[in-house]
């Protein structure tokens, strides 16, 4: 398959062994890769193949036939999925797995194109017939470290996608600066649907396994802890997984498990990395605990740059106590989020308002349809922290810029105090918000979502006791909400503080005045 240079497939494929295959393939041909969550509904979707507007596109057949106008359509509503009709996309259509009905008209097997049965012309125009040329060796050209390789959309709203896109140079880099603090040896077997990790892995001579998700959106934390034992190929064995990455909601439910005795993970499971969202300290206290014998890697970055900064868990663990932290609040704990020192090709500034801006050879090339990037602003606010043994500089996250709450004239970054409330008794997560009043200054909400068999009553009771010892007194809260959940959103499901200040704002008026002791 001849991808050509300018041209990008949209691959609409669950995380399997064939995809990653297809989208290497396709990238070695000089093509690029879209990447689109299947389940991300069919308004995202339009937008975001109308900005990167694909030439082709492959999909699983199952997928195909799910998306379609037919008996299976209610069958993928049902687990979940609104889906797009892929197979009316005016595009060149590839399928995996056998043919089902869905597929569109004229589409061709991959199967049948690993073989050699039909290659396309690169400068052909869509719709055009397929020249054949079986058992033709694929002529492939060199690799360009600045060619365009992988477009990423990031979260955001359905007007205003944007997609990332990476270079293989700028992939290359990301994998290496992951590989300064995750390592991987031959034998060693990661389980992962995250290419960030899998690839690395492979190059270390690793095994790489990855997690069934079926006809789900997103994959069942138990389910996963299952398949961590030995796995079974064609004629051999393969040891249990020795590595895994997840993200804090997806390792809470395993951790439940572990402690129930309804879940034994493997003596092989040495690592787990932790990523894609908050890990805060008490959760990563509560882990270590539960599985001494594995060790933490706490992972920082984003889409435009992966990663930036890789902490382990007692580096983390010494910093939220405060006997590793040069800033520390009143009852002594380190103040912030601590994320770790820079990795070493990562070049980082703080403006004035400390803001983390970023750089270096793992950044993105561009935002598609955009200028090249010169670096990043993170929209985090950072401190330096140089309470470390080496007294090197150290990122700790103050809050995000869009997250921070001003009231008065006092700015209030959530994440300063987020990670202390999550250690009171009996609270499963808690959330700072502001809800602004007639007059354009913000009250600020707290949310907590109560631990399982906690009296609601009494854990409010206990929040007004213990919170002005452990925050500020310019950032207590002007209330406090008991909620069943915090709302969440995306594949990660990291806290939905929009959701959440509409769900607060329905519940009633904003009150004025500052907390008090006593409960509202």
């Amino acid at each position: 398959m001849a991808s050509g240079r300018g041209n990008a497939c949209f691959s609409p494929c669950g995380p399997s062994p064939e995809a990653f295959i297809l989208a290497l393939g396709a990238v070695r041909a000089g093509g690029s890769i879209v990447f689109i969550d299947p389940g991300i509904g069919p308004t995202l979707f339009r937008d975001r193949t109308q900005l990167a507007g694909p030439r082709w596109a492959a999909a699983e057949s199952l997928l195909y036939s799910l998306s379609a106008r037919g008996p299976l359509r209610p069958l993928a509503r049902r687990r979940g999925l609104l889906l797009p009709n892929y197979g009316a996309m005016d595009v060149r259509h590839y399928y995996a797995g056998p043919w089902l009905p869905g597929v569109p008209w004229g589409a061709t097997s991959l199967k049948r194109l690993a073989a050699g049965g039909a290659v396309r012309s690169a400068d052909a125009a869509v719709g055009d017939s397929p020249k054949t040329a079986p058992h033709q060796p694929w002529l492939l050209p060199t690799s360009d470290p600045e060619q365009e390789a992988v477009i990423i959309f990031t979260s955001g709203t359905t007007g205003d996608p944007r997609g990332v896109v990476h270079s293989g140079g700028s992939l290359a880099a990301a994998f290496g600066q992951l590989s300064e603090r995750c390592t991987f040896a031959p034998g060693d077997r990661i389980h992962s649907e995250q290419l960030m990790m899998g690839l690395p892995a492979l190059v270390a001579g690793a095994h790489w396994t990855m997690p069934a998700y079926g006809f789900s959106a997103h994959v069942d934390p138990l389910k996963l802890a299952a398949e961590l034992g030995p796995a079974y190929g064609e004629g051999h064995t393969i040891r249990g997984a020795t590595h895994l990455f997840l993200v804090p909601s997806q390792l809470a439910p395993i951790l439940d498990a572990v402690e129930a005795g309804s879940i034994q993970l493997p003596s092989t499971l040495q690592t787990i990395m932790l990523g894609a969202a908050p890990v805060l300290a008490p959760f990563l206290k509560r882990a270590m605990g539960v599985l001494p014998g594995v060790d933490f890697k706490l992972i920082y970055g984003m889409t435009e740059m992966l990663p930036i900064a890789i902490a382990d868990g007692a580096e983390k663990l010494a910093f939220a106590e405060g006997s590793q932290a040069e800033f520390t609040t009143p009852d002594g704990s380190g103040e912030g989020d601590f994320l770790g020192a820079p990795l070493p090709a990562v070049s980082i500034r703080l403006t004035e308002h400390n803001e983390l801006v970023v750089s270096g050879a793992n950044m993105c090339r561009s935002y598609l349809g955009q200028g090249p990037l010169k670096e990043h602003w993170t929209g985090d606010l950072v401190r330096l922290d140089h309470g470390g043994p080496d007294g090197q500089a150290r990122l700790v996250m103050l809050g995000r810029k869009k997250d921070m709450i001003i009231r008065g004239k006092t700015n209030i970054y959530p994440a300063l105090y987020e990670p202390l409330l999550a250690g009171i008794e009996g609270v499963a997560q808690a959330v700072m918000v502001g809800l602004t009043d007639q007059i354009g200054d913000e009250a600020v909400w707290l949310a907590v979502a109560a631990a399982a068999g906690q009296d609601a009553r009494s854990l409010e009771a206990r929040l007004r006791r213990e919170l002005p010892h452990l925050i500020d007194q310019t950032a207590l809260p002007d209330r406090i909400v008991l909620v069943d959940n915090i709302p969440t959103s995306g594949r990660h499901r990291k806290p939905d503080r929009a959701a959440l200040r509409r769900l607060l704002a329905a519940e009633s008026p904003t009150p004025a005045g500052a907390f008090s002791g006593e409960p509202q």
